[in-house]
């Protein structure tokens, strides 16, 4: 395919374990950082399932280093929980972290070493705009899910507790989690309803940064394999959560438009998503899954031709459609995608209503970086519209 490539950086520093069985590669990872202190951060929910007995387990096979764990994150974690957190690390004189999870407790994690490392309070990072001076602490980010790709995001997402405003802030340089490590059997508890809304978080995130205006070959290349891996697998993964074949690749899929997407960025899917995380504490994957099929539509105008890859790449068959009759198909394809997956696909159904719209599109808007990389420009009075749709 012949095509005009603009110049572009891109740089993956985190190394990556991959495959069942493979969280047994943690002792040779905390011997290999030098760690003496290190914190385990997750939720009760891994607490629940057994998960995190499992990898402490791991973790005190390592001679000479002592451990604590911090299993109080919450889903959209307040800027607090994580300067509490940090207060048990100095305690405790952490030198390396360990996230167990989801995104939460990923960007927990990481939240945890920054501080570790620069000092300060979250939110003086989050919302003050306080630079990232130094390289966060020796971390090891393990989801648990398939969806966030957070373990390889060099961003943190946390929600301010004054304001209730979910944000995230980025630096390529310092942000940088040293391990990731992808064990596809430590999803074998995970519900089929957060299975789907994960996968649909790394769907969102794989067809948003594949249209950006920043997208480039690498990451359209890692993004298109990502949209075709989430759309083989995750009906598989839903129906029989036991299989840990399409878990493994959805886990897969996401963690490869984490990369992608982390250089390429995001678009107004995500920009309508976070507030309603922040406003009104909705999932994120759930949140991104109702918004993706209308941010789709709206972008269609400025990319027919690569949403008609995103139909193929799910399967459709645009064998003598026009480029825009295809480039539709791939919306309907994600919106047949919600109905079998049983995701809610308006807003009255998570128990929002139309009064709400004018604060969730205002906060949408204060999201400068994924506004302006989305291909359609879009105002408040557009994110408004957009809401309405929902409704």
């Amino acid at each position: 395919m012949d095509m005009c490539v603009q110049g572009f950086s891109f740089d993956e520093p985190t190394r990556l374990l991959y495959g069942a069985g493979s969280l047994q590669g943690l002792p040779e990872q905390i011997a290999h950082i030098g760690a003496a202190s290190v914190m385990l951060v997750c939720d009760q929910g891994i607490r629940n399932a057994g998960v995190a007995e499992e990898v402490e387990a791991v973790m005190h096979s390592v001679e000479g280093v002592d451990f604590c764990t911090f299993d109080q994150v919450k889903a959209n974690p307040l800027d607090t929980l994580i300067d509490e957190a940090y207060q048990q690390a100095q305690d405790h004189s952490v030198d390396c972290v360990v996230g167990l999870g989801g995104g939460s407790s990923l960007d927990a994690a990481k939240g945890v070493a920054l501080l570790l490392s620069n000092g300060g309070t979250l939110r003086q990072y989050l919302m003050e705009g306080k630079e990232v001076a130094r390289k966060i602490a020796p971390t090891v980010c393990i989801p648990t899910t398939a969806g966030t790709g957070s373990e390889v995001t060099r961003t943190i997402v946390a929600t301010d507790h004054v304001t209730q405003f979910k944000d995230g802030f980025k630096n390529a340089h310092t942000i940088v989690p040293t391990v990731a490590i992808l064990d596809p059997e430590l999803m074998r508890t995970l519900p089929a309803s957060v299975t789907a809304a994960c996968g649909m978080d790394a769907l969102t995130h794989a067809i948003e940064s594949y249209i950006t205006w920043k997208a480039n070959p690498i990451t359209d290349s890692l993004n298109i394999q990502a949209v075709q891996l989430i759309g083989d697998n995750i009906r598989k993964a839903y129906a029989q959560p036991a299989n840990i074949h399409a878990k493994g690749n959805l886990l897969l899929a996401s963690c490869m438009t984490g990369i992608a997407f982390d250089q390429a960025g995001l678009g107004i899917a995500h920009c309508m998503g976070h507030p309603l995380g922040g406003l009104f504490d909705i999932p994120h994957g759930v949140a991104c899954a109702m918004t993706l099929p209308v941010a789709m539509h709206y972008n269609l105008i400025a990319c027919p031709g690569k949403m008609a890859d995103i139909a193929v790449a799910l399967g459709e068959n645009t064998e003598g459609m026009s480029e825009r009759d295809a480039a539709v198909s791939a919306v309907q394809a994600v919106e047949s995608l919600l109905k079998d997956l049983g995701l809610p696909m308006q807003l009255g159904a998570i128990g929002i209503q139309e009064e709400a719209i004018p604060k969730l599109a205002k906060d949408a808007m204060g999201f400068p970086g994924m506004l302006g990389a989305n291909p359609r420009a879009a105002d408040q009075c557009d994110m408004e519209q957009l809401f309405r749709e929902l409704i």
